[in-house]
């Protein structure tokens, strides 16, 4: 009975050694296979990690070797555009170097030789209009034609000088323009049936020549006083003159 007792508590102990050992064995497996598990997930995101990197240095190599064809194209029209401004072919220097600067604005380029040049060509445009201007100013009566297309063109650097000459030279001829009509009308008031008609607009054209003088600083020419003189003697010649009006300068 005893016996049956001890062996009763011996098999008692054995089963629950063997549960013991189960549980750590099966401890042991699912510790083991969570390790695998978190080794698979880990290698996994390593590798996912490297071919993100080795993407990522594909796309800046690819990057690399687009900015560098860019860059070549960039120089390319750059070329291309300074033989046509040589060449004297504006038209088509411009038109490229709106490319160029298309792929500049894309890429960074540097262009200031590009707008350097954009600005020469303005420049030789400009100097070209200016000098054709020049020319016409030669006749005096085209000199309000002269001072509009002057206007129209822009203060830009390298043209100050020519621009101002040609301007100013408008309005010397404009003074010369309007002592020249002045005299013109006081000899012809000599002559005509209204004399005072004639003296009053030579008035006119003196004041206004006077004003011209003046206000751009125009050295005196002396057909003023040969306008005065020829204004005094058709004053002194009509008696409907010296009734009606007040000699400019007697």
């Amino acid at each position: 009975m005893e016996r049956n007792k001890g062996n009763k508590k011996g098999t008692g102990r054995g089963k629950l050694k063997k549960i013991v050992l189960g549980i750590i064995c099966l401890a042991i497996i699912g510790a083991g296979v969570n390790f695998y598990f978190k080794y698979l997930e880990e290698k996994k995101r390593q590798m996912e990690l490297a071919e993100k990197q080795r993407q990522e240095e594909l796309e800046k190599e690819r990057q690399r070797k687009l900015l560098e064809e860019k860059r070549k194209e960039f120089e390319r029209l750059v070329a291309e555009m300074k033989r046509y401004y040589e060449a004297g072919n504006f038209e088509k220097a411009r038109e490229i170097a709106y490319k160029a600067l298309e792929l500049a604005k894309q890429y960074g380029f540097n262009t200031d030789e590009i707008y350097k040049l954009l600005h020469l060509m303005k420049v030789a445009e400009y100097t070209r209009m200016l000098k054709g201007l020049e020319e016409l100013n030669k006749d005096i009566y085209k000199y309000f034609y002269v001072r509009e297309e002057v206007l129209k063109v822009p203060v830009i650097k390298g043209l100050e000088d020519l621009r101002d000459s040609i301007l100013r030279k408008t309005y010397e001829n404009e003074y010369s323009v309007n002592l020249i009509l002045a005299k013109d009308n006081a000899i012809k008031g000599m002559k005509a049936e209204n004399p005072l008609y004639y003296y009053l607009i030579s008035r006119d054209y003196l004041d206004r020549a006077v004003v011209i003088r003046k206000k751009y600083h125009i050295a005196v020419s002396p057909e003023e006083e040969g306008v005065r003189r020829h204004q005094r003697e058709l004053f002194f010649y009509s008696e409907k003159v010296k009734e009606e009006t007040i000699p400019s300068n007697l």
